[in-house]
């Protein structure tokens, strides 16, 4: 062999390793979940917004069976715990909405969950009494999402941030305002936050909150005015997000919060938030992302 083609063989050889060093540094999960690779949901364009209920639950939900963790006697008391993909220690809290009803349980929420650990979070899937079980209603299901938080921060030594939608963002945001609980903040989809008010509106989910509250403002005006979380005081950091076309839940239920904690997504619907497959879950990954970032800064 000359001295030249022994240079070239090494060369390449060299070459070749350094690629693969690079290909089994990506490959490793060294992307946080800050990065724009981490913060991709989907490979496919977006579908068009907004999406349907019936979209949501047509959505895969993974083969893999999460781990199921119990944090009380009740059998709706449980955890599906969706470990992060990346390497992080951001955990998440995860609650799902459905009118405060046992009519809608955790499954549609499945797919973000998935989404949410591919993007690097730790996320903890709960179910909780809702009316319909007995002990649902209030305070019960405000109390399940209080002992989810402590059973996670207590698992994990890290407390967790809080994602919720519609109910849930309203059960969300009012174990939020409780500043005992091992709680870093809150991001709140769609969120209802003035029970008086909602109430007051036609549709079926409106009609719901004399069920969970146990009767109408006149009947329970103290639970009323717990249980409404427009004017609590938050020490920790909070977002809310809307969708410009929700019929559901609208714009009214911003009232009270400052403009730089709210952010209405155009043409986006209710369950468009929530759709991994939409633009608009896109955006509620880039506000996630901010808002962690946001606490981190705060020492949270």
């Amino acid at each position: 062999m000359t001295r030249g083609g022994f240079h070239h063989q090494r060369f390449a050889a060299l070459l070749f390793l350094s690629a693969a060093i690079l290909v089994g540094w990506l490959g490793s999960g060294n992307v946080s979940a800050s990065s724009p690779e981490a913060t991709s949901s989907k490979a496919q364009p977006p579908i068009p917004m907004p999406v349907s209920f019936q979209d949501l639950l047509a959505l895969p939900i993974g083969e893999t069976p999460p781990q199921t963790v119990i944090y009380g006697p009740a059998p709706q008391q449980t955890l599906l715990h969706f470990p992060s993909e990346l390497e992080t220690h951001v955990n998440l809290l995860l609650v799902h909405g459905g009118c405060w009803s046992n009519a809608y349980d955790r499954q549609h929420a499945i797919p973000m969950a998935r989404a949410l650990a591919g993007a690097g979070y730790n996320v903890w899937l709960a179910e909780y009494r809702r009316v319909g079980d007995p002990g649902g209603g209030w305070p019960g299901s405000v109390d399940d999402i209080a002992s989810a938080t402590q059973k996670i921060a207590a698992l994990s030594e890290e407390p967790p941030w809080l994602v919720g939608h519609s109910a849930g963002g309203h059960l969300a945001l009012l174990t939020a305002a409780d500043p005992t609980l091992p709680i870093k903040g809150v991001l709140a989809l769609a969120a209802i936050t003035n029970l008086a008010t909602y109430a007051e509106q036609e549709g079926s989910c409106p009609s719901m909150v004399a069920e969970f509250l146990g009767g109408p403002p006149e009947s329970h005006p103290d639970r009323y005015t717990l249980a409404t979380v427009h004017d609590k005081t938050f020490l920790k950091p909070i977002g809310l997000i809307l969708g410009e076309a929700d019929a559901i839940v609208g714009p009214d239920q911003l009232t009270g919060f400052a403009e730089t904690n709210t952010q209405i997504i155009e043409k986006s619907g209710h369950f468009d938030l929530i759709n991994p497959a939409t633009a608009a879950f896109d955006q509620v990954l880039k506000a996630l992302e901010n808002l962690t970032q946001t606490g981190r800064q705060r020492g949270e």
